[in-house]
């Protein structure tokens, strides 16, 4: 049973509670200067961005999303708190040594010696609320935190209770890390699952042909190499939102978009046609893997390929081309100036080969892929569950110390 101490008092503030009898609670602008990334300057900012000027500053007013201008950065102190996040999202961070950061980070420094920055650093990253403010929507601003109430133990304790959590959180943040590392081999076994089905079959012991294709040297030998035009048709038809719900094409799929993402075009003629069974294919590099076969008749964003499958499987299709290999041959067909705009058109993708089985093994390889993917999956799910309930414990613990419901000295 956790031990408690001796005798306890009202702190005055309803979210923090009671708070052991020989501390106190004061406001944050009491013990902390509080700046904006450092010293803010006029050089460090820009109207448009740019090697020198890569960082977004964001708005206090209107969108969380719109951008005010672009910084470089800034030199904050050493011995000080980072505090960053937008709306209610708050991430405190201790640093010892003078640091980089960017405007739109918070810095706090010690006004006075009996503050142990790293005590703070658990306490405002864990237990302080934030709550959407009007006049700082799209970041987190000394308005927002210079009037939270925080405890000021003796530093003494200060310094403990930073030795207990480091060691504490030390050994949890090895069990995430542990855990993370498992769902990153699962993804690999199932990616290698999915691009040895979809590009070898899944008998061992088949004989296999050259195919001449650099990114597919060999196939089964009675497998075929056919062109994508020879089994799609383009659908290009444009609609607005307002007559076909929204859909978004990411690496989970063909899904809803959400209502605050749609936009609308008043002409009627914003979005591509997708109907059910249709294929869609984000056509930009950095949405890597984001394609699916739709469940939903709805529209998609105009940079979306859109295809009509026939005399193949679509299940194979979804698997085929959410593959490795395949994706980054699709890339590779693609045109750009940056990586962040290189895109790959239907033009370039009709004419790329892709590996065709029978039709009946289309459908084994579907259902091989899917019972083997299952049971990953299902391991999956049970370690993400395992890393949120780990992350809870973590942020109760650090909560239930910093606020002196648990004596840990």
């Amino acid at each position: 049973m956790a031990q408690r101490y001796d005798t306890y008092k009202d702190s005055g503030v309803q979210w923090l509670g009671e708070i052991p009898g020989h501390w106190r609670c004061v406001l944050v602008h009491r013990l902390f200067f509080i700046k904006a990334g450092g010293d803010v300057k006029p050089e460090f900012f820009s109207d448009k961005k740019d090697d020198s000027h890569p960082y977004p500053v964001y708005t206090n007013t209107k969108s969380a999303n719109d951008i005010y201008a672009y910084t470089s950065l800034a030199t904050c102190p050493g011995n000080s708190i980072t505090v960053t996040g937008r709306g209610e999202i708050g991430h405190a961070i201790y640093r010892e040594k003078p640091y980089d950061a960017i405007i739109r980070l918070l810095s706090l420094s010690p006004k006075k010696t009996n503050i142990a920055c790293k005590f703070y650093a658990y306490f405002i990253d864990t237990v302080i609320p934030f709550t959407s403010d009007s006049t700082a929507i799209g970041q987190l601003s000394a308005i927002q935190i210079k009037t939270k109430y925080i405890t000021l133990p003796p530093l003494s304790e200060q310094h403990s209770i930073v030795s207990y959590l480091d060691d504490k959180c030390g050994k949890i943040d090895k069990m995430l890390e542990g855990k993370q590392k498992q769902i990153e081999l699962s993804a690999e076994m199932k990616q290698r699952i999915i691009a040895d089905a979809v590009t070898r079959g899944i008998n061992p012991d088949v004989k296999m042909k050259a195919t001449n294709i650099p990114w597919l040297p060999e196939i089964p030998e009675h497998w075929e190499m056919s062109k994508v035009s020879s089994h799609f048709k383009q659908r290009n038809e444009k609609v607005s939102d307002k007559d076909y719900p929204a859909l978004s094409v990411s690496k989970q799929g063909v899904t809803p978009q959400l209502a605050n993402v749609a936009l609308s075009n008043a002409e009627g003629s914003s979005r591509k046609l997708v109907r059910v069974g249709d294929y869609a294919v984000n056509s930009r590099s950095d949405r890597k893997g984001s394609c699916g076969v739709s469940k939903y008749e709805g529209s998609v964003s105009l940079i979306t390929i859109v295809l009509e499958p026939f005399n193949i499987d679509g299940d194979y299709v979804h698997y085929l081309f959410r593959s490795n290999p395949w994706i980054e041959e699709f890339y590779r067909n693609g045109r750009g100036i940056v990586a962040d705009l290189w895109t790959t058109n239907y033009q370039m993708m009709k004419t790329m080969y892709m590996p065709i089985p029978p039709l009946s093994e289309q459908r084994a390889i579907v259902s091989y892929i899917t019972d083997k993917t299952s049971k990953i999956d299902s391991l999956t799910s049970k370690l993400q569950q395992e890393i949120e309930s780990i992350k809870e414990y973590k942020q109760r613990l650090i909560s239930d110390v910093v606020t002196g419901q648990i004596k840990v000295c």
